[in-house]
């Protein structure tokens, strides 16, 4: 005979164990989004770098390394702003534009600071 519900003894098992577990990952969890997120920004990051490098040499090519500057700086993103870029001409009279920035580190950690240079040399 099985006894009623209101006379069984009370269980203390695993209740509240997904909790503790929730509480114990989710540091981890949070690791692991955070270096994900910094990750695809440093990707960003260099797309952006290639790309406006890559506009920047082929306006240099059409008209100049002057124009090429001024083009590469406005290809890249706002938060780039701080990017140095140079343009000129190639010892086989061929055009470059380079652009080199730091990379920006949303969450700064001691030693993730490096410096990504993108150069693109077109022959004229």
């Amino acid at each position: 005979m099985r006894p009623s519900p209101r006379f069984r003894p009370a269980r203390r098992g695993d209740r509240g164990s997904q909790i503790v577990e929730f509480a114990a990952y989710l540091p981890l969890f949070l690791l692991m989004v955070t270096i994900a997120f910094e990750v695809f920004v440093s990707f960003v990051a260099v797309e952006q770098a290639e790309n406006a490098a890559r506009i920047g040499a082929r306006t240099a090519e059409r008209s100049g390394p002057l124009d090429g500057a001024a083009a590469a700086r406005q290809a890249l993103p706002g938060w780039l702003d701080d990017a140095e870029i140079r343009t000129g001409h190639t010892a086989d009279r061929g055009v470059y534009a380079e652009v080199e920035f730091s990379v920006p580190v949303v969450f700064p950690i001691g030693g993730l600071d490096y410096t990504v240079v993108r150069r693109v040399d077109m022959a004229v």
